[in-house]
């Protein structure tokens, strides 16, 4: 897959979705025949990914396209290669410092303003906050945590079971069926030890902490709605017994809730 470009790898991920929500929906296969299609597909939205986790994540968190801090992360960069470019040379110097005048100084205001603290402090709503905290001073400390070759190993080891984890799920359901909780049990156990790993990796961006808070929530969704939990537990209790009860059955709004809640539940957004 050495053709796939760097900027050519979301639109490539995007089409290997497009084609598996197509052949779900328009193609007239079987159940059986359908996951067939989603092992093929997801063997290559596998290789895509490996290729994106070298290329542009370096083999550390991938960050999805839809991760709202990457931006952030990256002006945030900038100007903390600007800060240190400009004043990073700049050093401390406490025989510079009249240490002796300024608590003098301070100890004669009755009531010292703690908008203005000889320039030390900076009041942010009711809270004194350092204004070097307010610097883009680069976190040299938590970035070498994140490069420290055991959190190296906790991400290589959570991001192998992300992977992964869609093509062996499609794998059990040709073997044991949809219906079968073996599946979603291997799955969730998958899942699980993946978010315990990734709970304890040390991370120092904000996209990267989206990033965990993104899978978590994706990953809380698709076990709700993946059979045969949703067919047995939340389609027959939850929506026909309890939400039926409250809304008309008969009624737009019950039906087009239960709409939503199927077209998300496509067998292809639930991999």
């Amino acid at each position: 897959m050495q053709f796939i470009q760097k900027q050519h790898i979301p639109k490539a991920l995007s089409l290997i979705q497009a084609v598996e929500f197509i052949a779900e929906y328009f193609s007239k296969a079987s159940e059986k025949r359908i996951y067939q299609y989603f092992c093929a597909l997801e063997l290559l939205k596998l290789i895509v990914k490996l290729r994106k986790w070298s290329l542009v994540d370096k083999y550390g968190l991938m960050i999805s396209v839809n991760n709202n801090y990457i931006e952030t992360d990256y002006q945030e960069q900038e100007a903390a290669i600007q800060f240190q470019q400009h004043l990073g040379p700049l050093e401390y110097n406490p025989q510079a410092v009249n240490q002796k005048s300024i608590k003098e100084e301070l100890n004669s205001i009755k009531e010292p303003n703690p908008k203005f603290n000889l320039g030390y402090y900076d009041l942010i709503q009711d809270k004194q906050t350092s204004l070097f905290t307010m610097l883009p001073i680069p976190n040299h400390s938590n970035q070498k945590d994140y490069e420290s070759k055991l959190n190296q190993i906790r991400i290589k080891i959570g991001e192998i079971l992300y992977i992964f984890r869609p093509l062996i799920y499609c794998v059990l359901i040709l073997k044991y069926g949809g219906h079968s909780y073996t599946p979603y049990y291997i799955s969730f156990f998958i899942d699980l030890l993946r978010f315990l790993i990734e709970f304890q990796i040390k991370i120092y961006k904000k996209s990267q902490k989206e990033e965990l808070k993104i899978r978590a929530k994706e990953a809380i969704i698709c076990y709700i709605l993946r059979n045969p939990f949703y067919s047995s537990i939340v389609k027959q209790i939850i929506l026909s017994n309890t939400l039926g009860k409250i809304l008309n059955q008969q009624g737009w709004i019950y039906r087009f809730i239960i709409v939503l809640i199927e077209l998300r539940s496509s067998k292809c957004l639930l991999l």
